[in-house]
């Protein structure tokens, strides 16, 4: 059912740890089409600017070799007054959050066009915290305003112009919802869903929800018939591992709740050329 994987991460971002040989050899192994390396391009400062240099740099080789590997990056929404302090002084440090009353406003780490000149052929945008209050609040368990945060920032990156893929949607690394996906309103999905059709968007099928200790069985099921929902839609659903240690295969136990939910061979998409950059 599933022959490409969209989301890896290799040695070259800062969480991951997999050199790109060890990746391809094994992508080869399993038999998969094409591999997408996206590592974290997560704020515009010279740390993370310069491991996507890295990362392209490393892909850009090791496609010489490896033809099945494709230049991706992972971009994650930030508060656009760091993203400006950033760009006027080239570090974090220093930073201090505006006090404000209404949600910071949302950017991404480089703009399409300095990711097109770099050689990144597409992006997958994933929110993984909140950067609508300053960051001494980001770990609230607030579950309705975390909720309404993570709503706001996929509606606004499956909008936006960079994003090819919307990644892991309703990740949230405490888990916070991990019991029973029916606390996400449905109309709050219906919504995300109207904005990626209408903007061409694809959704990934993340392996971390099929996988993950934090999710319920009943979890893992509503999330692939909330998958399942939005391919029906007509919104193309690819598939990402999203592995930083090790490339092992994660598919089978995937592929266990798709076909449940009604997925079958030839419902999980690629990226073809006309698509990427």
């Amino acid at each position: 059912m599933i022959h490409s994987d969209w989301h890896i991460h290799s040695e070259h971002s800062y969480d991951a740890h997999t050199p790109l040989a060890t990746i391809a050899e094994n992508a080869k192994a399993q038999g998969l089409r094409l591999v997408g390396i996206t590592d974290h391009a997560n704020y515009n400062d010279e740390k993370f600017l310069g491991d996507l240099k890295s990362s392209v740099a490393g892909v850009t080789e090791a496609q010489k070799t490896y033809p099945i590997l494709v230049l991706g990056v992972e971009l994650t929404p930030i508060a656009k007054p760091e993203f400006d302090y950033i760009a006027g002084t080239g570090t974090r440090e220093g930073y201090l959050p505006p006090a404000q009353d209404t949600p910071y406003e949302i950017e991404l780490a480089a703009s399409k066009a300095e990711l097109q000149k770099m050689g990144v052929r597409y992006a997958i945008g994933a929110s993984h915290w909140r950067v609508d209050v300053p960051k001494s609040a980001q770990n609230s368990t607030d579950m309705d305003a975390c909720i309404k945060e993570w709503y706001r920032q996929q509606l606004w990156l499956a909008c936006d112009e960079r994003v090819t893929i919307l990644g892991h949607p309703w990740y949230h690394g405490k888990g916070l919802w991990y019991e029973d996906f029916s606390v996400i309103s449905h109309s709050m999905n219906t919504d995300i869903a109207a904005a990626l059709k209408e903007n061409g968007k694809y959704v990934e099928c993340n392996s971390h929800f099929f996988h993950t200790a934090q999710a319920t069985e009943k979890f893992r099921c509503q999330y692939a018939e909330f998958l399942r929902e939005l391919f029906e839609m007509g919104i193309p659903v690819t598939y990402g591992s999203d592995a930083h240690n090790g490339y092992g295969d994660a598919r089978a136990r995937v592929e266990k709740y798709l076909a449940a939910a009604g997925f079958k061979d030839g419902d999980i998409s690629e990226l073809s050329e006309n698509v990427l950059w």
